[in-house]
């Protein structure tokens, strides 16, 4: 599958916002391609379409680096939220678990620098209502899981 820009117009922010059925997202999401001038850089459009190619492959590193992330910071949220909000934050011991708790939302390739190859995972997730989940994937390795402003950092 590639990026299609049929029929797709930057919006006042210059980005182009394409509906896109993503393997690793498993729904159809946004994916999002920023630019200064309403006008997408090849590199962009380049980038886009090799994650296109590459996202089955990244599925299972995706979801274990954000099971990692979360393994990592459950215990502390817990003892920050108190009973009452236990069920944001449950016990979680594999990936479909984990993705009971996330809801993907978008994809968007950077804007910054073409030797980067940076693009951003966006989702929802309940332990963190306000700022989100992120995923950031630069040069086709995971660099960062953390809040969703890290998918925009690139």
């Amino acid at each position: 599958m590639s990026v299609s820009l049929e029929g797709i117009e930057s919006d006042q922010y210059g980005r182009y916002v394409i509906p896109y059925k993503s393997k690793i997202l498993e729904k159809e999401v946004f994916l999002t391609i920023p630019t200064d001038n309403g006008k997408i850089e090849e590199w962009q459009l380049t980038l886009a379409n090799q994650f296109c190619e590459r996202e089955e492959s990244l599925k299972e590193i995706v979801y274990k680096s954000i099971l990692a992330h979360y393994l990592n910071v459950a215990d502390e949220l817990r003892l920050r939220f108190g009973e009452k909000y236990q069920h944001l934050v449950p016990p979680v011991e594999n990936v479909a678990q984990l993705k009971e708790l996330l809801t993907p939302t978008g994809v968007y390739i950077g804007e910054l620098e073409p030797t980067e190859e940076a693009i951003g995972l966006l989702f929802e997730c309940t332990w963190e209502e306000e700022h989100g989940l992120g995923v950031l994937i630069n040069n086709w390795v995971i660099k960062e899981v953390s809040h969703q402003d890290v998918a925009f950092t690139i």
